[in-house]
Formats: structure tokens, sequence, C-alpha cells
């Protein structure tokens, strides 16, 4: 890109460095500051009239009432800062201004060498066509909008190369930027949505635990409510046992007694049940061993005519799938 030049670039050896810092570190042979503080008190221009700063403020002020303050190491040091920095800003200046009058000078000369070629073509501003001056016009427009120091067409490709060379560089930046942006967006969509899941899970964890705590809080009451009246019932029972044993109860007669008694009584229920099948059993028994012989014969022929007539209906389903 083109930039305007300035007095650093065109006299670099001539502009001076307006750091205070150095400017402290290389002082001229001049009067110290500690000379221009004479004594302590209120300064006037009286006091610093044979001193650098004392001239400068009266410079700065000219026939203006110049400010009192106390003279001291340290203002006067301030003022000799403040007065180098304006000098070399004023130099500063005034080489710029050098600068500007060269260039108006360089440019009024090519003027004149362009006006006095116009004259020996037997060519002027007011004898050029319509078209002519407005290819001119445009011309010297598209000079000082590209920047160039004439309007040859080398220098005119030149500038038109290097801003083609910026605008695509210009492109290049601006499809990098819009790709970040468009991550950017993408991450940023991601991030909305991720939060809004979360927000979605933290409403219905707080809900669930609301539910949960109200739940939890009915069971306490009820845990509660169930203890105490454990407690309660615990010392009325206690209080009934004692006002029984008062009594003369007969410890066989209790709710542990009794209970004790129906387990024993469920035991030997069982028992008796069980002796009883034995029993019928030993009944059915034929009471003599001739008896016993005939029942066995009855049996035998009894399972003989079964087993004969399994064979024939096992004889017969075999026919049937032949």
């Amino acid at each position: 890109m083109h930039r305007t030049m300035t007095a650093h670039d065109k006299f670099p050896h001539k502009v001076r460095n307006s750091s205070p810092k150095q400017r402290n570190n290389n002082k001229r042979s001049t009067p110290t500051k500690t000379e221009y503080a004479c004594t302590p008190g209120p300064w006037t221009p009286h006091q610093l009239e044979p001193g650098l700063v004392s001239s400068w403020l009266k410079k700065i002020y000219g026939d203006h009432f110049i400010p009192s303050d106390e003279v001291n190491e340290k203002t006067v040091d301030i003022l000799h800062d403040l007065m180098e920095c304006c000098e070399a800003k004023e130099r500063d200046v005034s080489l710029l201004i050098e600068d500007m009058k060269h260039q108006e000078a360089v440019h009024e000369a090519a003027t004149k060498e362009m006006q006095d070629i116009f004259e020996d073509l037997g060519l002027s501003p007011t004898s050029l066509s319509r078209k002519a001056s407005r290819d001119l016009s445009s011309l010297a427009k598209s000079a000082v909008i590209l920047q160039t120091k004439d309007t040859s067409l080398t220098s005119l490709f030149c500038a038109i190369n290097n801003m083609t060379s910026e605008q695509f560089e210009t492109t290049q930046k601006n499809r990098e930027m819009q790709q970040k942006l468009d991550d950017v967006k993408n991450k940023l969509t991601s991030a909305l949505m991720l939060s809004k899941q979360l927000l979605e899970h933290i409403e219905n964890t707080e809900e669930l635990q609301k539910k949960q705590s109200v739940k939890v809080e009915r069971q306490l009451k009820t845990m509660t409510y169930l203890t105490d009246k454990c407690l309660e019932l615990e010392i009325r029972i206690k209080d009934a046992q004692r006002e029984l044993a008062a009594r003369g109860l007969h410890t066989s007669l209790t709710h542990k007694a009794l209970v004790q008694l129906s387990e024993e009584l469920v035991s030997l229920e069982k028992k008796v049940a069980s002796l009883k099948k034995e029993q019928k059993i030993y009944l059915e028994l034929p009471f003599s061993i001739s008896l016993a012989k005939v029942m066995v014969e009855a049996a035998k022929l009894e399972l003989k005519a079964l087993e004969d007539k399994l064979s024939k209906e096992l004889d017969s389903v075999a026919f049937e799938l032949m």
C-alpha cells in the first residue's frame, strides 16, 4: 500500500529522536538545570532569563503573563524535557513543510514541462475535443487514485498489479475470515444446543429432586410416626404386663406362651397325620396268608389281561400304519 512520505523517511539523519530518556542521555553542553533554580520560591521570567527554559517560555507566552511555580530541580527538569520535545516536533514540522514545498516545486516544474510540450505540439486544454478532455481527465484521476508518480503505462500497470495483488490478498483473507466465522458459528450453534440440552436436563433433574424430596419427606414423616407409635405401644405393653403380673396372671397364659403352644400343636398334628397314613396302609392288608395269596393271583390275572389288551392295540396300530 502507498503511504505518505514523512520527514523521517526523507531526512532520517535530520530528525532527532524525541524520547525524553534518550534526550537526557545526549544532553548538549548547556548550563545544567540546577543553575536555573537559583533559590527556592516562586520563579519569574526574570529569574530564568539567562537560561534556555526562560527564553523558551518567553517565546511561547510572548507578552502574556507566565504562571508562577516553585523553582526546583523537578520543575526545571519537566520544563526542560517539555521544551526539547516541543522543539523536536517543530523541527519535524519544518522538515515536512520543506519537503512539501520541494514536492510542490517538482510538480510545478513537471506541469510547466507538460505545458511546453503541449505548446510545441500546438495543443492546449481548450483546443482538445470533448472525448480527449474526458480521457485526459480520466487518466489524471486514475493516476491520483492509483497514487502513481506519473501517467506512464509502466507506472499505471505496476499500480494496477499492486492493487490486484492487494485485492487478491484481501479476498483470500476475507475467505479465511469467513471460514473462521462459519466455524465459530457452528461451534456457537453446537454450544447453544448443548447448553439448551443441559438446561433441560437440569430442569428435569430439579423436578425429579423435588418429587423425591417430597417422597422422602413423606417417608420420614411416616417413619417418625411409626417410631413414635412403636414406642407408645412398647410402653403400653410393658404397662399391661406389669398390671397383669400384679393381678397374678400365670405365665402360661401370655401371648408368647400361647404362640409357642400353637407351634407345638401344629407339629403334633403333622405327626398324627403321618401316623394315620401308615395306619391306613396297615389296615388294608389281608388278615391271613391264604387270602393274601388269592389276592396276589387275582392281581397277576388282571395284569396279564392288561398286557394282552395292550399287545392287541399295538398290533392294530401297526396294521393301520402299513
